[in-house]
This record gives C-alpha cells, sequence and structure tokens, in this order.
C-alpha cells in the first residue's frame, strides 16, 4: 500500500454562467413574494435556464449543530459579508451512486460516510436510488433523468486512466458548483461530485484498518462536497495528505457545523 495517500478537491466553477433576468412568463404563485424581483438563470451553452424554486417551506430539515469544538477548517467559496457558500439546509441534499467499478464491500463504506457526514453537518442527505450517470467534474447540473431540479450528489468510481487527476497518490475527488439561489445575491451549493479510486479503495480495504481508512476518504470527500477545503493541520482529517486519521479532527468538526448552518432560499 502507498505510504502516503493524498486526498483532493475540484472545485466546480466557471462551469455556468449566473445572470439575472426577469421571469415574464409563466409566472408560478410561489414567486408572489419575490414579485418585481429579477429571477435568477443559468447560461448553459447560450441556453438560459432558470434555477429552481425551493422546494417546501423554508424550515430546516435536521437540527443545526452548534459550533463546540475549536481547530483548523476552511472553505472553498467565500462570499465576504455572505460568508462561505453553503448548501441549502431546507432542502435534502439528494444523492445517487453509481457503483460501476466499486470494490466489493464498498457500497457500506459508501453508505457509513454519508451517513456520518449528515450526522456531523446537520445537513439531510436523501437517497434516490443508484444511476448510470458516470461520475465526473463537467456533468450538467440539469438532466432529464433527474426531472426538474438540480441534479444530485453523485457518487461514482473511476481510475487513473479514466480520470487522470486520481494520477499518483490521489485516492479521491469532490467538490460542487456554487450558483446563486432563485432570487437575490445569496449563493448555495449544488450538483456535487465525489469520483473515488477504484484501484486505491481497494488496496485500502485490504489493509490492517482498511474499511475505516477507506470510509475515511470519502468522508473526506464528501465534506468538500459541502464545502470544506483543505487544511495544513496534520490532526485534522482535511488535510490533504492524511493518510492515518479515520475519524474528524477538532476544526473539522467545527467547519461541518458551519457549513450545515447557512441560509435557506
Amino acid at each position: 500500500m502507498r505510504s502516503l495517500r493524498r486526498l483532493a478537491v475540484i472545485v466546480l466553477v466557471g462551469a455556468v454562467a449566473v445572470v439575472g433576468t426577469a421571469y415574464v412568463t409563466g409566472f408560478d404563485l410561489a414567486e408572489w413574494e419575490h414579485l418585481g424581483k429579477p429571477r435568477n438563470v443559468l447560461v448553459v451553452d447560450g441556453e438560459q435556464i432558470r434555477i429552481p424554486l425551493p422546494e417546501g417551506p423554508p424550515e430546516r430539515k435536521a437540527a443545526s449543530l452548534p459550533v463546540s469544538t475549536e481547530g483548523t477548517y476552511a472553505f472553498m467559496f467565500d462570499e465576504g459579508e455572505q460568508g462561505p457558500t453553503r448548501y441549502d439546509p431546507c432542502r435534502s441534499l439528494r444523492w445517487t451512486h453509481n457503483p460501476a467499478g466499486m470494490p466489493e464491500g464498498a457500497e457500506q463504506l459508501v453508505k457509513d460516510a454519508v451517513a456520518d457526514v449528515a450526522r456531523h453537518s446537520g445537513l439531510a442527505f436523501e437517497y434516490v436510488g443508484e444511476t448510470d450517470e458516470v461520475a465526473g467534474f463537467d456533468r450538467p447540473l440539469f438532466q432529464e433523468q433527474y426531472g426538474e431540479q438540480f441534479a444530485p450528489i453523485i457518487i461514482g468510481w473511476s481510475t487513473e486512466e479514466q480520470t487522470p487527476d486520481l494520477a499518483g497518490s490521489v485516492t479521491g475527488l469532490g467538490g460542487s458548483s456554487s450558483v446563486n439561489g432563485a432570487f437575490g445575491e445569496q449563493r448555495f451549493l449544488t450538483g456535487g461530485v465525489v469520483v473515488l479510486d477504484t484501484d486505491d479503495v481497494t488496496e485500502l480495504m485490504e489493509s490492517r484498518r482498511g474499511t475505516s481508512l477507506a470510509t475515511a476518504v470519502i468522508m473526506h470527500e464528501l465534506a468538500h462536497v459541502i464545502g470544506l477545503a483543505h487544511v495544513d493541520d496534520p490532526t485534522e482529517l482535511m488535510n490533504d495528505q492524511n493518510s492515518m486519521l479515520i475519524t474528524w479532527g477538532p476544526g473539522d468538526r467545527a467547519g461541518l457545523a458551519i457549513a450545515g448552518s447557512g441560509p435557506c432560499q
């Protein structure tokens, strides 16, 4: 097994442009409170796509968590006065899994990692089933198979040959896109991606602390998905050179709690 495994993050930004535009036809009653405000759209391949309205009441799906620890943490997107860009806690974070190439026995590790991130962030994850979409960072944010909402977070498997960014000691990649909400300037994360190296995870699972280390890799990448960035502190799981840690450090836990305490649309 490699003596050191580097955990990587890819920030999905620049693939789409966000602009404000007036929504003039097909008025939706859900927009009544925003009457007179421009509706934000995404410009994708020259086509304007309205950013979906939030579903359900503006209430958290799960209780927010207090920041009860101190340590090192960082965020990938910071909008100044708006604070870090995060997922909307009033929406379930829908996620899907493409098991193609998955090492035997790894499905439970994926589920355990998702549950752990949900528990430490106060965000509600909702599994929407398997997909045949290939996990990658050029994915469209809107896809027919997922309906009119943003594409869910996807977790998938690959190799160095298929995904060159997994070359060397990189065991996983993770990130999300940053977009405006349906109205206003507040930005939110969406369309998260986790790509895991099949060979590296297989090798990890065969080691002495295999399943715990492999689960920690997935946890790390999911933390990137919900907005956390790498830190230099080697005592935190979000350190990019981690090779031994299997649980969150104090800074990780603080960052996860903050990541789950963003504004609702």
